[in-house]
């Protein structure tokens, strides 16, 4: 409007001098009270006169645009009063509307700065937020002393530096939810530690606390948000701190146990060879030799796993603890199921020597062969070794029902019956013994008592 003013009053002011100029030297064309009164307009329009004042405004620019039209007739004189009359309704419009500019500019900065706490800017835009804080009790100051303007764009500035505190602030979302999904790792590690058990009240609070957080990221109130996944930082590291701690206990009670157990065997196994006869035996077996060698690396392995989880757990390092001592059970599982075939070993190497029997070793030639041996020389017998298939192991069952053996599971009474020197348990048989089959007489391919 101001610019219509303007363009009117270049083309009519122009035309009105030409013609006065033409026709008389009468009174001059009020231009300085004109181009005041323009001023006076365009400062009004500044503190947003056309919404705060909007009659005093436009009659103001009525009362310039009547300026040129009364320039035009000659009518100098009373061009001159109306253009200060324009002046002077364009700054009342100004003073109406300067300090309503000022208050509503700092509702929306007090607003702004409201959205950026909410935003949990005092953690994220600290410095922004300040500012914006700052400028809002400058502008007070300004419009206490009636300084409008000046608080005006004070007011404007403390918005602007709130909504930039704000855009910070939301930028953090994204890294907002990486935390929360950490602490969802955190929460199922607890879990699988058996926090449910061990932890109850402290899952179900970092569950509580992820689930507030989450809904409050997704609605954007960060500070509330931030609030909640600071606490279930807490609650679920706390959670598997017991879970882990209860955990590391009870891995560390039974690696305890196992080694106990493996070492147990073991002495005992160390101990039966301890005698001269059989220690000599052992001493001619490389293989046996090896596997005994093996065991007692397997021992020390374990008791030095053992002692690395009581030494993590007076440490309270209970992640490390349960690393330990499963480390320590693998290795009392190994060394015990490694014992059957060493013990096996040590066995042949008995019989090699003569130790069990009392038979002289082989090579002796003078040893008279008795008994059972004379009987695996009768015709039809076999031999069978025990063989070590994990999944599948064999038994005397098993191995009476093999085809080229009888065919027939029932019949492993016969070859208990030509071990019994070899088997103490029919229940409990081990890799590497080597059995003596006897044939399977034709009245017993039918019998189905043994």
């Amino acid at each position: 409007m101001l610019k219509s003013i303007s363009r009117n009053f270049s083309l009519k002011a122009i035309l009105a001098i030409l013609a006065v100029v033409a026709v008389s030297c009468g009174d001059p064309i009020p231009m300085e009270e004109m181009g005041i009164a323009k001023v006076a307009i365009a400062r009004a329009e500044t503190v947003k006169a056309p919404k705060y004042s909007p009659e005093k405004f436009e009659a103001a620019k009525k009362a310039l645009l009547d300026t040129h039209g009364l320039v035009e007739n000659g009518k100098m004189s009373d061009a001159k009063e109306k253009a200060i009359e324009a002046k002077k309704l364009a700054d009342t419009a100004y003073d109406e509307s300067a300090p309503k500019l000022a208050q509503d500019t700092r509702g929306e900065a007090e607003a702004a700065i409201r959205s950026a706490e909410e935003a949990n800017a005092e953690q994220f835009a600290t410095d922004d937020l300040s500012a914006a804080k700052a400028s809002l009790v400058q502008g007070d100051k300004y419009y206490e002393a009636k300084d409008y303007l000046s608080s005006y764009h004070l007011f404007e500035e403390s918005r602007e530096k709130a909504k930039g505190a704000l855009t910070k602030s939301e930028a953090q979302v994204e890294v907002m939810k990486r935390e929360l999904a950490e602490v969802d790792e955190t929460i199922a590690a607890a879990e699988r530690s058996g926090a449910a058990q061990n932890a109850p009240d402290s899952l179900k609070k970092a569950k509580t606390d992820a689930g507030n957080a989450r809904g409050d990221l997704e609605n954007k109130k960060l500070k509330s948000a931030y609030t909640n996944l600071q606490a279930a930082k807490a609650s679920s590291k706390e959670a598997l701190s017991v879970a882990q701690k209860e955990s590391a206990r009870q891995k560390l009670a039974q690696a305890e146990s196992d080694v106990a157990a493996a070492e147990a065997k073991l002495n005992d196994l160390k101990a039966r060879a301890s005698d001269p006869a059989t220690a000599k035996a052992l001493a001619a077996s490389e293989e046996a030799q090896q596997s005994m060698k093996t065991a007692d690396d397997n021992m020390t392995a374990a008791k030095e796993a053992l002692k690395a989880a009581r030494e993590a757990n007076n440490n309270q390092a209970y992640g490390e603890v349960a690393t330990q001592s499963d480390e320590a059970i693998r290795l009392s599982k190994i060394l015990t199921d490694s014992l059957p075939e060493t013990e096996v070993l040590l066995a042949q190497a008995k019989d090699r020597a003569g130790v069990e029997t009392g038979k002289k070793p082989e090579g002796d030639k003078t040893a008279a062969k008795e008994g059972d041996d004379e009987e695996a020389n009768k015709a039809g017998w076999k031999t069978y070794k025990v063989r070590y298939i994990p999944e599948n192991r064999d038994c005397l069952w098993k191995i009476a029902g093999y085809k080229k053996i009888y065919n027939n599971p029932r019949l492993w009474p016969k070859i208990y019956r030509a071990n019994k020197g070899k088997i103490k348990n029919p229940d409990l048989i081990y890799p590497g013994q080597v059995f003596k089959i006897p044939p399977k007489k034709a009245k017993e391919k039918k019998s189905t008592e043994e």
